[in-house]
């Protein structure tokens, strides 16, 4: 497959040269790419193992009438992002398909629910470029109801295009100094990753904090049984003794009881947020 440019495109290129260095660089670039695969809405985001994600460029405005909020993302739940997992997986450099990277029950986590299907999206193009060892640029390309989704030319355009781009963000980022970034987005962040190791450990055991992991997330009992070398009958009674121990009784209610500890999260130490929301004390891991 070879990309064929127009006289659009190649005006495009030279914009995204002429915006080296300078703010309205990722706008441009993300244009560019969503032009040539006729992508409905785009969002650029910084990714970081020490501060949750930074918006870069957003051009995405049906969706935010229709409800998409970034704020609300960023509170906690994009720890529970297909995307946000792969870069924290180490995924290397590249496009990715949606249908290739998100868990079997994915439309049928909370996650989905109160975020993702606010988008109106069908399908996504992702797009990863490690910018160093602690830090990742990522692009989603997006296709709204209405449209069909990506094929395999959508995907091959945007792989053959991949240099050219990687270069120019190379470039960009030696033009550029690294941007102060603001403490409060440290702390949510090292709130999130408090919660996801300690959410629950006065009242489960490891193994049920795993299976927690993976039900927020949204994969199937099938497949979290896989992930963790278990039998799908066990993974099932282990949900159950989730919901049992944690009085919840679904999905959503779990999805929520783990948003609404991460302002309780103690960083640093082993403390069960979920303690302190509740007001319990006590409890050991086993």
């Amino acid at each position: 497959m070879t990309v064929a440019l127009d006289t659009q495109n190649v005006d495009q290129m030279a914009g995204i040269v002429n915006q080296l260095g300078q703010a309205g660089f990722y706008p441009a670039l993300l244009q560019f790419l969503r032009s040539l695969i006729n992508a409905d809405m785009g969002v650029t985001l910084a990714y970081s193992v020490d501060r949750r994600p930074q918006y870069i460029a957003i051009q995405a405005d049906a969706a935010t009438k229709r409800g998409a909020r970034e704020v609300a993302y960023l509170d906690g739940p994009y720890v529970l992002d297909p995307v946000y997992q792969m870069f924290k997986n180490g995924q290397a450099d590249g496009a990715y398909a949606m249908a290739s990277y998100v868990p079997d029950d994915f439309y049928e986590s909370e996650f989905y629910r109160c975020f993702f299907r606010n988008t109106h999206l069908i399908d996504t193009i992702d797009i990863l470029w490690r910018l160093d060892t602690y830090n990742t640029i990522a692009f989603c390309l997006g296709r709204e109801e209405g449209l069909p989704a990506f094929g395999e030319t959508e995907l091959a355009v945007i792989r053959q295009i991949l240099p050219f781009s990687f270069a120019l963000m190379r470039r960009h980022h030696q033009l550029t100094t690294s941007p102060v970034h603001d403490e409060a987005d440290r702390l949510v962040h090292r709130k999130v990753e408090s919660t996801m190791i300690n959410f629950g450990s006065s009242l489960l055991t490891k193994r049920e904090r795993e299976v927690v992991f993976y039900m927020l997330s949204g994969y199937s009992s099938k497949q979290t049984a896989e992930r963790l070398h278990s039998a799908e009958g066990t993974v099932r009674n282990q949900r159950k003794s989730i919901h049992a121990k944690l009085e919840t009784g679904s999905q959503a209610e779990l999805f929520s009881l783990f948003v609404y500890c991460i302002p309780f999260a103690e960083p640093g130490t082993d403390t069960d947020p979920l303690a302190r929301y509740a007001g319990r004390s006590g409890g050991t891991d086993t």
